[in-house]
């Protein structure tokens, strides 16, 4: 990011992503743990996202979750028997197949837009929390 924190390295502010573009693109990826499809699309939440600190909240009640903090699993990792949003649940998960974090990641290294950038766009639009400037996040 430069120095304004509205812009990318080019100056420019940066390109909005819809979210169905978005979505569209994860499930054309493979899942992040086991490289096979098809995948289902896990919002990332709890365990290492926590320590993303307030830029990127997880969701209280009644609060949408960021679309743009979503990971391609296969049925199994997400809501089946070795399930992130069930029978693990997201710290024993983590402590097995690795870190949201770091899944999302890598997931972004795999798109043409920064999933960050879009996450930050759509939580300063949608969250009740105070926006939030990129470069503040990534000093």
């Amino acid at each position: 990011m430069s120095e304004s924190d509205d812009h990318t390295q080019s100056g420019e502010e940066p390109r909005k992503i819809s979210v169905s573009r978005h979505e569209k693109n994860l499930r054309e990826l493979r899942c992040v743990v086991s490289m096979q499809y098809p995948v289902t699309l896990h919002h990332c939440h709890g365990g290492s996202m926590l320590d993303l600190g307030p830029g990127f909240p997880n969701p209280g009640m009644a609060e949408k979750n960021n679309p743009f903090l979503q990971i391609p699993l296969l049925l199994r990792y997400h809501t089946g028997s070795m399930a992130i949003d069930g029978s693990m649940g997201v710290e024993t998960w983590e402590e097995i197949f690795g870190k949201q974090v770091d899944f999302l990641i890598e997931v972004n290294g795999q798109l043409e837009y920064d999933i960050w950038e879009q996450a930050i766009l759509w939580n300063n639009e949608n969250s009740k929390l105070p926006e939030v400037r990129a470069a503040s996040l990534l000093s």
